[in-house]
């Protein structure tokens, strides 16, 4: 594993990320590896390249706060 995880973060309904919350569990996966396969496959059956290095995230300007969102899921 890297030696610094760089997360991002994508919005779901509260319902869905419970339902997939409970089904990742009933099947004794994580949530993160459930989605990082199914992304992956469905990346590569649409033959999008994989790129060569990560661009980093853009970092906040200093001063102007966050946006806050009421529901998000964190991989």
């Amino acid at each position: 594993m890297a030696k610094r995880q760089t997360r991002r973060s994508i919005s779901v309904k509260g319902i869905t990320y419970q339902r997939l919350k409970n089904f990742c569990e009933a099947q004794s996966l994580s949530v993160s590896g459930y989605l990082e396969d199914i992304i992956a496959a469905k990346l590569d059956a649409a033959n999008v390249p994989v790129p060569e290095k990560v661009e980093p995230r853009a970092k906040p300007k200093a001063g102007e706060p966050e946006e806050i969102i009421s529901q998000h899921f964190t991989f």
